[in-house]
C-alpha cells in the first residue's frame, strides 16, 4: 500500500520505542493496570468477530463509542483491539480471559488509545451469543482447571493418525484440536465419525481448553459441508436464527487495481478456506470485483483501495466463488510490498 502505510508503521514504531523507554512494554500491551494511553481512555462497544490468539487482539464490528479519529469509515465500523494475558474479561461477576469471546458476544471494552492502537484494559461481556439464558459462560465449567469453549471454522485438514484437525478460523488464525475415536460429529440431526469430515466444511467444536495452546474436542457441529447436495447449507440455510452466506477466502499478490471497473486481479492465488469448488488449490490468477464502499484493512483501521500497490498480499472473502467474478467483502492486508 502507498504512503498512509509507511506512515502508520512509523508512528507505531515510535509509540513502541517511546513506550519502551519510559514504561515498558507491559504499558503497551495492556494488563488490565495501564493508566490513560497517549490520547485516552474510553469505553468502546461492538461484536466480537474473531478472536486472534497469535497476535492477541479482538476483531470487533458495529463499534460504538471510539474515538472517530481513530477510524475513517465513520459509525458502526469494524476495529482490532490489542490485549495481553492479564486483560480481564467478566461476565456475571465471574472472571474469564480474552479467548473465551466467541464470535457474536456482544462486549464493552475500556480501552488505551496509544498512536494508531487500541488496548484493552478490561473486558465486560454484555451479551453471551450462545448461552443468553444466565448460565455459565462461556459454555461449561471454568475454572475447574479445563474448561469449555467454542472453535469455529473451516476444516483445513484431518490427520487421523494423530487424531488432530487443523481449523482455519480466517484471517490467517488456525487452530489443531485433538479429537478421540469417540468424538460425535452432528449434521442434519445424524450423527457421523471424525473421519467423515472433509476439507472445506465448516465446523463448530465445542472443546476442552487444556491450556498451553492445546484443545480437545468434546462434540462437532457441521454448518455448513463442503459436498453437500443443498448448496452446503446447514439446517435449510439458517442456525441459531441467523443465515450462513457462502463466503470463501483467496490470498494472492496484487497484479492491478480497476477503481473505474472497481476489479483487483491477483496473481499467484490460492483458496484458502470457503465453499468453493476449487478450495485449497491455486487459480494462478483471478479477478475479484469489489463494492463501491470497499476498503482495506489494516491493523485493525480501515484505508481506501486507492492505497494498494501492485505486490502487496492481501485475503479477499468472496461470495459467488464459482463465478468468472467473485464479489469482495471484505479485503485484508496480509503483507505490504513496501515492508522490510
Amino acid at each position: 500500500m502507498k504512503h498512509y502505510k509507511s506512515l502508520a508503521a512509523a508512528s507505531l514504531a515510535l509509540l513502541l520505542l517511546a513506550a519502551c523507554g519510559s514504561s515498558g512494554i507491559g504499558d503497551i500491551l495492556g494488563g488490565g493496570n495501564g493508566g490513560n494511553g497517549a490520547n485516552g481512555n474510553y469505553e468502546i462497544r461492538g461484536t466480537v468477530d474473531s478472536v486472534d490468539l497469535s497476535n492477541r487482539s479482538i476483531y470487533l464490528t458495529n463499534v460504538s463509542g471510539y474515538n472517530t479519529s481513530m477510524l475513517s469509515n465513520g459509525g458502526g465500523s469494524a476495529v482490532r483491539v490489542y490485549y495481553d494475558a492479564n486483560t480481564p474479561v467478566d461476565y456475571q461477576g465471574q472472571s474469564y480471559r480474552p479467548q473465551d469471546l466467541e464470535r457474536g458476544d456482544q462486549i464493552s471494552v475500556r480501552v488505551d488509545e496509544s498512536g494508531n492502537t487500541l488496548v484493552a484494559q478490561s473486558v465486560s461481556v454484555l451479551y453471551d451469543a450462545t448461552n443468553n439464558n444466565g448460565s455459565s459462560y462461556p459454555t461449561g465449567n471454568y475454572p475447574n482447571g479445563s474448561y469449555t469453549t467454542s472453535i469455529r471454522g473451516t476444516v483445513r485438514s484431518i490427520d487421523t493418525s494423530r487424531r488432530t484437525i487443523e481449523v482455519d478460523r480466517g484471517y490467517g488464525s488456525t487452530v489443531l484440536v485433538d479429537f478421540s475415536t469417540n468424538t460425535p460429529v452432528y449434521w442434519n440431526n445424524q450423527s457421523y465419525r471424525v473421519s467423515d469430515l472433509e476439507r472445506g466444511d465448516e465446523v463448530d467444536i465445542r472443546t476442552t481448553d487444556l491450556g498451553n495452546g492445546r484443545y480437545s474436542a468434546q462434540d462437532i457441529n457441521v454448518l455448513r459441508s463442503i459436498s453437500s447436495n443443498n448448496n452446503g447449507t446447514y439446517n435449510n440455510g439458517s442456525s441459531n436464527n441467523g443465515t450462513y452466506n457462502n463466503v470463501s477466502t483467496i490470498r494472492g499478490t496484487v497484479r492491478s487495481v480497476d477503481l473505474s471497473r472497481r476489479t483487483i486481479q491477483l496473481d499467484s492465488a490460492n483458496w484458502i478456506s470457503g465453499f468453493n469448488t476449487n478450495a485449497g488449490t491455486g487459480v494462478n490468477s483471478i479477478t475479484v470485483q469489489f463494492p463501491s464502499n470497499a476498503q482495506i484493512e489494516m491493523s485493525g483501521r480501515a484505508y481506501p483501495l486507492s492505497g494498494l500497490e501492485r505486490g502487496d498480499v492481501i485475503e479477499v472473502e468472496v461470495t459467488n466463488a464459482n463465478s468468472s467474478l467473485p464479489l469482495a467483502q471484505r479485503i485484508l492486508l496480509v503483507r505490504d510490498v513496501n515492508s522490510r
